[in-house]
């Protein structure tokens, strides 16, 4: 299970820095109801990096809205928004599941992560 997370939080990385252009798709995701776990990354001296990053799993709701709209948006630009604060845009490699990392940007974060906790 460590493994197969290792290699999902890998590819979800690959994808969410590979963003260019337009985007085709979005997913709205609410912590409140979308997200059964969440372990947020406050500072890591040994990383250097311009934000936050988040693991989070899914509820099966949840993963089968993100499998569905990633399927169909391989090869296409997706935005990410939690609690209705845009996240990211980035290049759909592949259907991303249940369990993922997200990097919060600074810019966003000081707004977004008190809606964390509702």
């Amino acid at each position: 299970m460590k493994q197969a997370m290792g290699w999902k939080i890998g590819l979800f990385l690959m994808v969410m820095t590979g963003a260019t252009g337009s985007h085709a798709a979005e997913i709205n995701l609410s912590s409140a109801t979308d997200f059964t776990r969440m372990e947020l990354l406050l500072k890591d001296s040994d990383r250097l990096h311009s934000g936050f990053e988040m693991n989070v799993t899914l509820s099966p709701e949840a993963t089968e809205r993100m499998q569905r709209i990633t399927r169909e948006s391989v090869g296409q630009n997706l935005t990410l928004s939690i609690n209705g604060w845009t996240v990211t845009t980035a290049k759909v490699q592949s259907v991303l599941g249940a369990q993922f990392r997200v990097s919060i940007p600074k810019a966003i974060a000081k707004d977004l992560l008190p809606t964390l906790v509702d």
